[in-house]
């Protein structure tokens, strides 16, 4: 797949999209073998996938906006840094 022409934004929501995908169904799967409840195979469902889906991406999206954070601060302060020094 080709991704040189999305913004980085747009990129990073994809790459956690596709990484929350995988971590929902394994997220079911580990429920499912950890409590060895054969029973639970039932949450394989597609309802199951996406209740699954939906709790993990947010979740995911909010953890990458928390460590994010100290990033734009140090950005800002460079960036203001190397505006005083253009000066």
């Amino acid at each position: 797949m080709k991704m040189k022409g999305l913004p980085l934004l747009k990129k990073q929501v994809l790459i956690l999209l596709v990484f929350s995908i995988a971590v929902a169904v394994a997220a079911i799967i580990h429920g499912i073998f950890f409590d060895l409840d054969f029973s639970q195979i039932k949450r394989l469902t597609m309802e199951g996938f996406l209740l699954t889906l939906f709790v993990v991406f947010p979740t995911i999206l909010f953890l990458e906006w928390v460590f994010d954070l100290n990033n734009k601060k140090k950005f800002e302060e460079l960036e203001r840094e190397i505006g005083e020094l253009k000066k």
